[in-house]
């Protein structure tokens, strides 16, 4: 069949591009989203970190986690207890709140990290301005607590003050949300011993660290570039995928406002950064409305989403999601407040979680093949 010069040209008119679908809005049928509109960008190095680190006194994690001055305990249904005794009481302070959680199955394959088998968790001071992490020695339960600091001059550093909402461990980096700003990054390859004292920072001629032994220093930050906000409530490692990806993800208590998830790929361990162009710039590889409501944490693994929601003082309810399919509700499974997650590929598939309430802060361990999908 012949067609003429003018057909071709109205048919062809015809064909319009399919429009971007708007990062900002997610009342659409189509939750995608694309990846590149959630952009980070690298900032500089903190040169100051490599100023310090000559005249601070370097100490390995397996030190740190071998240092443990505190000791978890195990109740009835497996879940760890804070230290709770007279004169000091993790477990019921209003002053500090645990928040994220990694491990040493999330920093090397390995499954341990010079040879300890252990977690990290992150806690907030209830003012946000300061947030310190916790080595917990898997072992013997032991923990250490160590000071967030930032590296403000060649001969000082300063306190953190963001809410570390969620964590990640990578190669020797320990990646933490700033909620509005994007991800900071601190250094494990240089955590200093500093002198005992109140204050932060240089005094005279000694460090201390409001009365830390350790502290940890930020050495870099990812910040968000994007014209519209994005709420950095959580983040987590996937190494299920290659390369392997960092989920962050919002929590917001309605759906009036967008509920998204993002995806960026990352370098291998050694350089443990975010995969960017020449212009230190890193696009999401994947985006997508989520839409659950007081999502506190979300891990992925092997093509499965696990997310935690909190439901005030009811128990708090475990996710099962895989991407365009319907999540599935597994309610009531985590006590109160859930937090944080993150998963570990031995033993058959590990999701580790934490809770913050007062009185009832744990940190749980789940068998990954627990958790119901659609």
């Amino acid at each position: 069949m012949r067609f003429s010069s003018t057909l071709l040209a109205v048919a062809a008119a015809l064909v319009v591009p399919a429009l971007a679908l708007d990062p900002n809005n997610c009342n659409t049928s189509d939750k995608k989203r694309d990846g590149a509109d959630f952009i980070l960008v690298e900032q500089a190095d903190n040169a100051n970190v490599a100023s310090l680190a000559k005249v601070l006194k370097r100490v390995s994690v397996a030190s740190v986690f071998k240092d443990g001055n505190h000791k978890m305990t195990t109740d009835s249904a497996g879940r760890k207890l804070w230290e709770k005794k007279s004169g000091f009481d993790d477990e019921d302070t209003d002053k500090w709140v645990p928040q994220g959680i990694s491990s040493t199955a999330d920093a090397l394959d390995a499954g341990t990290y010079e040879g300890v088998d252990g977690w990290v968790v992150s806690w907030h001071r209830s003012d946000d301005k300061s947030a310190r992490i916790t080595f917990v020695n898997r072992s013997n339960d032991t923990y250490r607590h160590a000071l967030l600091v930032y590296p403000h001059a060649a001969d000082n550093f300063r306190e953190v003050p963001i809410h570390a909402g969620g964590i990640m461990w990578y190669g020797d980096k320990l990646w933490i949300v700033d909620t509005s700003n994007g991800i900071r990054v601190f250094d494990l390859a240089n955590i200093w011993q500093v002198d005992t004292g109140d204050a932060v920072g240089k005094s005279g001629d000694k460090y201390t660290a409001a009365g830390y032994r350790y502290v940890v220093p930020q050495i870099r930050w990812y910040k968000w570039s994007s014209s519209f906000p994005f709420r950095f409530s959580y983040l987590s490692l996937d190494k299920t995928v290659s390369p392997p990806q960092v989920l962050v993800g919002e929590y917001q208590t309605s759906t009036s406002v967008p509920i998204r998830m993002a995806k960026f790929d990352l370098t291998n361990s050694t350089t443990s950064r975010l995969e960017v162009d020449g212009n230190k710039t890193a696009k999401a590889a994947w985006a997508y409305c989520v839409g659950i409501e007081r999502m506190q944490g979300a891990v992925s693994a092997n093509g499965k989403i696990f997310i935690s929601r909190s439901n005030g003082k009811s128990a708090g309810d475990m996710f099962g999601w895989v991407p365009g399919k319907a999540a599935h509700n597994n309610a009531g499974f985590f006590p109160p407040s859930p937090e944080d997650l993150s998963y570990d590929k031995r033993r058959g598939g590990r999701i580790y979680g934490l809770t913050e309430s007062a009185g009832k802060r744990y940190i749980l361990d789940y068998e990954a093949k627990a958790v119901k999908f659609s």
